[in-house]
């Protein structure tokens, strides 16, 4: 039998923090396509860097 010796990945943020981001990312391409007669693939083109820059400082 082989031990986990993985460490457990820390965050220093709350997971509320978390979901309100990634909801707040989900409305604002929701209201992209709405409102701003873009395709999904581009409202999603346009959010995902925030949410990348958010993981990376996460």
């Amino acid at each position: 039998m082989s031990e986990n010796n993985a460490v457990p990945e820390v965050s220093h943020r709350d997971d509320s923090t978390a979901a309100r981001i990634y909801g707040l990312a989900l409305v604002a391409g929701v209201l992209l396509i709405i409102f701003g007669d873009t395709s999904p693939v581009e409202a999603s083109g346009f959010v995902s860097p925030f949410l990348v820059m958010y993981e990376q400082r996460r």
